[in-house]
């Protein structure tokens, strides 16, 4: 069943209170009627709500029907409103309704009343209808402003020049300030002009034209690189990708070109062009050095009666600055080198072929101690110059008496391994080649039995590796069991694990007294 109507009667008469109540009911209106007659009861009332009309007297002795109307309105403008009075003259009626009154209704004609409230329940309805419509439109009006903004905020805010043209190629729109940025325009100035007056190349233009531009259907969008024009006349390397402005059918309505200076891109992709060629050089450099260094050591092990003699030289880099080097003196003298630059790299590596050649040339017939000596007057220029040194192991083997006379400038890397598995170290020990001018090169002697082994390595079989913690005795304990030299110099760089990168240049020469 359907809900009885809730209305609120200002009116201090309760004689016409109940007459009108009757009246409403006679008409078939099913309501529930509160009748106030004073201010303080009808705000109550307004304020707690729940009311579908209110009927008013438009003269009461503490509260006049306009101010109620007006205090309605200010809390429930569609709340309808008619005025039940005795009297109510012309021009008040007319201004009760323009102040918003739904109707009014003469206490002498109440046949009127029922057909009134119909018609203010109805108005109700649509106007609060109507008020739900608009505030509908309002908000789907404050979404499309809202979403037309955020377009043009997003359009504003591309960094690329986005402009939009007709069929003709005149310019409708274009971005600001990508516009200013790439071209120098405002957006004024280039409005309803031709898009060619941001081309270079009149041919360009002409050709992009024909092949997207001035196409009547749908196209392919393109990208192309063309020369640009800003305003000052400058020209620059740009990038456009053009494509057709199609409508939500998908018809051509006109072009979009969306444009960008490519003119660093060019510059750091030239540079990079030319940073991979000098790198490719260095390389290919790098690989020919690698060959020479290659070639300036011992291509074949001497034949050294009652003795084998074998090495192994692994650069960290492409090229390094460790060497080692053997000369045949005479049929049982040989002179035996291992040498370490400091560094490593391509800097090393030439240091290492100056200190290789500066020994070679002095040790053939020289002692050990005077060949050192010439060889720092030869080396120390440049050694100084480059703020650099070498450690030298050299000596000189006589094969015959078994014997090994030797001078170790600053290098210490060395031990003998004796055939009981015993381990001596070598002695004395002098300074680097270039530490100190002058120095008096002191030698040592080893005398060899069958089955001793003089190890000879570079300070890189030590790094490459240091958690191994490689000392003398631990490397002279992994050579037992082996029956050659090879076998050796395979164990002992074999201990390293052969990381990579490899921390620094890796030479280990045995030297093996078989007779």
């Amino acid at each position: 069943m359907s809900r009885s109507l809730r209305i609120l009667h200002l009116e201090d008469d309760p004689m016409d209170a109940e007459l009108v109540q009757m009246t409403l009911v006679s008409e078939g209106i099913e309501c529930e009627v509160q009748v106030v007659s004073r201010r303080e009861e009808f705000q109550v009332a307004i304020e707690r709500g729940g009311i579908d009309l209110i009927l008013a007297d438009f003269a009461l002795p503490s509260f006049d029907g306009m101010s109620a109307l007006g205090l309605v309105r200010a809390l429930h403008p569609d709340l309808p409103f008619v005025f039940v009075s005795g009297k109510l003259g012309e021009e008040a009626a007319i201004e009760s309704l323009k102040s918003g009154a739904t109707d009014y209704v003469l206490k002498s004609r109440l046949s009127r009343l029922a057909p009134a409230v119909q018609r203010a329940l109805t108005e109700a309805k649509e106007h609060a209808k109507q008020r739900r419509t608009e505030q509908a439109l309002e908000r789907a009006y404050a979404e499309i402003e809202k979403r037309a903004e955020d377009y043009r905020n997003l359009f504003s805010s591309i960094r690329d020049v986005i402009v939009v043209a007709d069929q003709g190629r005149r310019i409708l729109h274009v971005n600001q300030p990508a516009l200013r940025e790439t071209f120098g325009y405002e957006v004024e100035e280039v409005v309803d002009r031709s898009a060619g007056i941001l081309y270079a190349d009149e041919q360009e233009f002409e050709s992009l034209g024909r092949d997207v531009f001035d196409v009547a259907g749908s196209v392919e969008g393109r990208l192309m690189e063309v020369k640009f024009k800003r305003k000052n006349g400058e020209i620059f390397d740009g990038e456009i990708y053009a494509l057709k402005r199609l409508d939500r059918f998908g018809v051509p309505t006109g072009n979009i070109g969306i444009c960008r200076d490519i003119s660093e891109r060019k510059k750091a992709a030239a540079a990079l062009r030319e940073s991979e060629m000098r790198h490719y050089q260095l390389q290919l450099e790098l690989h020919y050095a690698a060959e020479i260094q290659a070639k300036l050591l011992p291509r074949s092990y001497p034949s050294i009666p009652g003795f084998e003699l074998v090495a192994r030289c692994l650069p960290a880099k492409q090229v390094g600055g460790d060497f080692y080097d053997w000369q045949e003196v005479s049929s049982t003298l040989f002179n035996i080198a291992l040498g370490d630059v400091m560094g490593k790299g391509m800097a090393a590596a030439m240091l290492m072929a100056t200190a290789r050649a500066a020994l070679h040339a002095v040790t053939l017939y020289n002692s050990p101690g005077q060949a050192l000596h010439l060889a720092e007057n030869s080396l120390l220029p440049d050694l100084e110059n480059s703020e650099s040194f070498v450690t030298l192991f050299h000596g000189q083997l006589d094969a015959a008496r078994r014997t090994l006379t030797f001078v170790d400038c600053g290098h210490g890397y060395v031990f003998v391994r004796r055939a009981d598995g015993s381990v001596e170290t070598l002695s004395p020990r002098g300074l680097p080649v270039g530490v100190q001018s002058g120095q008096v090169y002191q030698e040592g002697t080893v005398q060899f039995a069958k089955g001793d082994v003089l190890v000879l390595f570079s300070d890189g079989l030590i790094d490459a590796n240091p958690l191994l913690e490689l000392t003398n005795k631990i490397l002279a304990r992994n050579l037992a069991g082996l029956h050659s030299a090879q076998e050796m110099v395979d164990r002992l760089v074999g201990l390293t694990g052969m990381p990579d990168p490899q921390p620094d240049d890796i030479t280990v020469v045995v030297l093996r007294c078989v007779a």
